[in-house]
């Protein structure tokens, strides 16, 4: 005989149905009923390594199930893995992917179509009805993969950062306008003749860094591929950036700096490490990129220097007097994962994936382990354990990038309900690297009316996308191999005038004309 809890005997079988009942209760409460592993292919960011069945990835374990086995590819060979994947049919079960991938593949069956779980996935569908912008992800009307939802973030985006405190220590007011800042920067090249006072590193997009981050301040545009959205939210148009007028002039500028000796010679070539050495040892003096680095780099800088500032400063305006830039896109972090159409079960993943966007899930993917790494504040919103954080105090790249790492959560990894700046502030505040400095960047960048919220390109259908594709190809590879030339002075920029030319015979207005046949749909959507 055995007693229950409350000391009343009752037969062995009972008991023993009793148990089985309570267990098959349990299993039933998580998502899976049996253990199951699912393989997440994402991209590995060097300040953030994937660790495997980290601490936040037991918890998830624990409470679905699921075990998620990683698939990490650093970010310099990511697009490249991915791309052979995808056109071999040999996916993960879950794969990150950008839209271009999803326009590409989405018609050929090998990502799981979405729309028609949409019913069952409540906490996903409460931000498919809030934002709007979702909708622009649909390939033929067809969902095809889900996005990273930002979760609190505070705005910022690519902005100039300059060593404040050698304007200062040097008499240099500090630069309104593009021209300014371009002579400021020269001001600094003679006195410390052995720097290279602009810095940029290169990107693995089809359009370079400089150009990414620069162009759309200096009057023109060129986003990740050259389309970019010109003019306001409501009455603006798809510009084709390498074949205008302006973007010759944003070149002309650049070509200025590079001639200056300003610009660093190797721009074209410079890795992000070299790029953070540059800035950290105080080589360079001047970044046009996340602002946001500016911060981490000046505490590695006053190491050596305790004065040492980078900080960023208004948008200066470009030679039309105007000022413009972009924030990052707060509610979409641009971050996307696609399951595989082959995948088991699909309904259990489709589950899993909607309790990652519960609060629940978000919690455990953006802070790690209730109790140990945070607890619940009084609203009910998470804050890290000071004790745990206190082990990371001096960690290098940053105290919340190694923790991000530990833990396995953020954005950079697989968290659908994503935090940065959030889970970054607290972080910060703990280890007592926030300083007055955060609190004058975060108000400068609030301040700054230059910026405007990126607009989400429009959802282009299969046969718009692929045509797309096409003519970006072509459009790629010719100027891929001209930019350059002009920066550099190879060629004077007034002969990008036939570049312009041979960019509008290879379907750049053609390219334009798809995407805003596209825009215009959506506008009439969203109308009715």
């Amino acid at each position: 005989m055995k007693r229950n809890r409350n000391g009343v005997a009752v037969p062995v079988f009972a008991f023993l149905a009793a148990a089985l009942a309570a267990q098959g209760a349990s299993a039933q409460a998580k998502i899976s009923a049996k253990e199951r592993t699912l393989t997440v292919m994402l991209s590995e960011n060097a300040n953030q390594p994937v660790k495997e069945f980290a601490p936040a990835q037991q918890e998830i374990f624990r409470n679905t199930n699921i075990k998620i086995h990683f698939e990490p590819v650093p970010a310099s060979n990511y697009e490249d893995k991915k791309k052979i994947l995808l056109a071999t049919d040999s996916l993960p079960d879950i794969i990150s992917v950008k839209q271009q991938d999803l326009n590409d593949f989405g018609s050929t069956g090998v990502f799981l179509p979405l729309t028609q779980y949409l019913k069952d996935m409540p906490n996903f569908r409460k931000f498919w009805e809030a934002i709007p912008e979702i909708r622009s992800t649909l390939v033929d009307g067809e969902l095809y993969a889900f996005p990273v939802v930002a979760r609190g973030e505070a705005r910022n985006g690519p902005g100039p950062v300059i060593r404040m405190d050698l304007l200062e220590k040097h008499g240099i007011p500090v630069p309104r306008t593009w021209d300014e800042l371009l002579s400021a920067l020269a001001k600094l090249k003679a006195i410390y003749p052995d720097s290279v006072p602009w810095s940029v590193r290169k990107a693995n997009n089809p359009i370079p860094r400089l150009i990414n981050t620069t162009m759309y301040m200096l009057g023109s545009g060129a986003g990740t591929t050259g389309i970019y959205y010109e003019g306001d939210e409501k009455s603006g148009r798809y510009v084709f950036g390498p074949a205008t007028k302006e973007f010759k002039e944003g070149l002309r500028f650049l070509a200025r700096a590079f001639e200056a000796k300003v610009l660093d010679p190797d721009y074209a070539v410079t890795t992000s490490q070299q790029w953070t050495q540059n800035l950290t040892s105080g080589r360079s003096f001047f970044f046009n990129d996340n602002s946001g680095f500016g911060l981490n780099y000046t505490n590695d800088l006053r190491k050596k220097e305790p004065n040492a500032k980078l900080q960023v400063i208004p948008i200066p305006a470009n030679s039309n007097g105007a000022r413009r830039a972009e924030f990052f896109n707060t509610r979409l972090s641009g971050i996307s994962f696609a399951i595989n159409a082959k995948t088991k079960d699909p309904r259990t993943v489709i589950k899993f994936i909607d309790w990652l966007y519960s609060k629940e899930g978000s919690d455990i993917t953006n802070f790690g382990v209730p109790g140990q790494t945070f607890t619940l504040d009084a609203k009910g919103e998470p804050r890290f354990v000071p004790s745990y954080v206190d082990k990371f105090k001096d960690a290098r790249p940053s105290p919340y990038y190694a923790i991000y790492s530990d833990l396995g959560i953020t954005k950079l990894n697989f968290s659908l309900w994503a935090v940065n700046t959030v889970s970054q502030f607290q972080i910060e505040k703990l280890t007592g690297t926030w300083s007055p400095l955060y609190d004058d960047y975060w108000k400068i960048v609030d301040a700054d009316a230059a910026y405007r919220d990126p607009v989400m390109d429009p959802p282009l259908s299969s046969d718009e996308a692929e045509r797309a594709k096409e003519i970006l190809a072509s459009l790629s590879t010719m100027l891929a191999q001209e930019y350059d030339k002009f920066i550099m002075g190879v060629k004077p920029v007034d002969q990008y005038d036939e570049v312009i030319r041979n960019a509008r015979k290879m379907g750049s207005e053609e390219l334009e004309g798809i995407y805003n046949k596209a825009l215009a749909r959506l506008r009439a959507s969203m109308k009715g």
